[in-house]
């Protein structure tokens, strides 16, 4: 899966291996350093090859609530359009993670789904078992969730929480989906959502069969809440990416959404706070000093490269 010679190189600060190795999606986490970004690949590596060697032996695999089988492992041709589309988006693209076609239990309009396991570093990812057969499922289309998910594992050292959902919601052919796919954060966000609207429904049902004289207007009072509260804080998250966006343009040019990809939620707030591109550039210095990732980053992303002298781990 990854090549031991190449991530040697990275180990010890080679550049451009560790830049060979960002391009796969292997990007190195929030604030890690090259030996904890070396033992996470080689631990990811041989849970990898250990699922292989238990599928190829007896055919199934099991870890935590998830069992999977040889028979529904996704081919490898299927990921040609998502891989394009993550290279396209965000310069990566991911030929090692494991994805397989599983109807979890009870979950009727699930399209997909990655999991991420800790301390193990060990990922991979579930997708409706339609997609075997078919590119579309409801409003789902299978190159458009496969990409989806490939982001959120190529992201799962950041540590993001505010801008994951939106960042993976921008390979979407959906300019509706592109725009508010990110309000929904977590499971909470999406439970509170579903149930305050179901309140409602309840209320309206109650007083049809039960209550004739029973006030309306208490149901709707979360359902208000809620779609309040996270309407703004989704408007207000957009604002905060998109001044980022507008603070490394200048630096990034086309590749800025890559670069902002590569960032924490503490760093694009950072970002979306400075008033002029000499505090960028100051800022940017420092965090090329800082951060192997950033550096990597600029030196991918920028035209010509900047100055890189060696930086300590």
């Amino acid at each position: 899966m990854i090549n031991e010679e190449l991530l040697q190189r990275a180990e010890t600060g080679d550049l451009e291996a560790l830049a060979e190795l960002d391009g796969q999606g292997l990007l190195i986490g929030a604030d890690e350093s090259l030996d904890d970004y070396a033992k996470r690949l080689r631990c990811l590596q041989a849970n990898v090859a250990k699922m292989d060697a238990e599928l190829d032996r007896v055919g199934t695999y099991e870890v935590e609530d998830i069992a999977v089988e040889l028979s529904q492992r996704i081919p490898p041709e299927i990921f040609a359009e998502p891989r394009q589309l993550t290279q396209q988006l965000f310069g990566f693209q991911i030929d090692w993670v494991p994805g397989f076609f599983i109807n979890p239990r009870g979950a009727i309009l699930f399209g997909g789904c990655a999991y991420f396991f800790y301390p193990d570093f060990f990922a991979l990812f579930i997708i409706r078992r339609a997609f075997a057969t078919a590119e579309r499922w409801l409003i789902y289309r299978r190159s458009e969730l496969l990409a989806h998910e490939l982001c959120h594992i190529a992201r799962l050292g950041l540590d993001s929480v505010e801008h994951e959902e939106t960042f993976a919601y921008r390979t979407s052919t959906s300019s509706f989906r592109r725009l508010l796919g990110g309000i929904f954060r977590s499971q909470w966000d999406s439970y509170s959502f579903l149930g305050s609207a179901f309140a409602i429904l309840a209320g309206r049902l109650l007083q049809i069969l039960r209550f004739p004289d029973l006030i309306q207007w208490p149901f709707w009072v979360p359902f208000i809440v809620c779609l309040l509260f996270q309407g703004s804080r989704h408007t207000l998250s957009m604002r905060r990416l998109a001044r980022a966006s507008q603070a490394l343009l200048p630096t990034f040019a086309d590749q800025t959404n890559a670069a902002l990809f590569r960032s924490t939620d503490t760093e694009i707030a950072q970002l979306a706070d400075h008033a002029s591109p000499a505090q960028t550039q100051a800022w940017l210095e420092e965090r090329r000093e800082a951060s192997w990732r950033w550096r990597v980053s600029c030196h991918r992303f920028t035209s010509p490269p900047p100055d890189e002298d060696h930086v300590e781990a």
